[in-house]
């Protein structure tokens, strides 16, 4: 399946487009900018303490199926909330779209949509998450897996959608998972 745009829909990003308006919030002591390793990615123009909030996650609600239907653009932007659904900003890309994934990150999430910091933060520094914290496999979605770029000295090599598994990275970030993916966790 494929999702189209009904005039509507395209009026509606317009307006917000020419507004300025998003469907998240990103600190401001936070910036998006090109990387070497990817496209874009968040930046602190400040310091930033521990527990901080980082970014409020907003847009539309698909299915893991209707979001690895969008146009190739747009698939991958958005953020799993529960086993088959994910939080999207569909066609209207946003600041928040570009947090990138590192085996050893400085930002985790508290509950489904709000980001803060897992430890201090020095002004300069990329603003990551391990995407284990939010992704889960889904017997409706497709496997995801893909090479790590993130050089850290624990690179996993591999990031997947079954990588929230792992009994270590469990403990490493125990609170700082999604708030399903840490419900399934904590019945274990």
């Amino acid at each position: 399946m494929i999702l189209f745009l009904c005039e509507t829909e395209r009026m509606e990003i317009k307006n917000m487009k020419k507004q300025n308006l998003t469907f998240s919030w990103l600190n401001p002591k936070l910036e998006a900018k090109k990387t070497i390793n990817y496209d874009k990615g968040i930046f602190s123009n400040a310091k930033i303490k521990k527990e901080e909030m980082l970014a409020i996650f907003g847009g539309f609600i698909l299915t893991l199926k209707e979001e690895e239907n969008l146009p190739e653009e747009y698939n991958d932007t958005g953020m799993q909330i529960a086993e088959d659904f994910a939080l999207t900003s569909k066609f209207l890309k946003e600041d928040t779209d570009y947090f990138n994934h590192n085996c050893e990150p400085n930002a985790g999430f508290r509950g489904q949509i709000f980001l803060v910091a897992m430890r201090d933060i020095k002004k300069g520094e990329e603003i990551t998450i391990d995407y284990a914290m939010i992704t889960y496999k889904s017997k409706n979605a497709r496997n995801y897996k893909f090479k790590c770029l993130c050089k850290s000295k624990k690179c996993r090599g591999f990031v997947t959608n079954n990588d929230w598994k792992s009994a270590v990275l469990q403990r490493k970030y125990k609170g700082y998972f999604q708030f399903y993916l840490q419900t399934i966790i904590d019945k274990k």
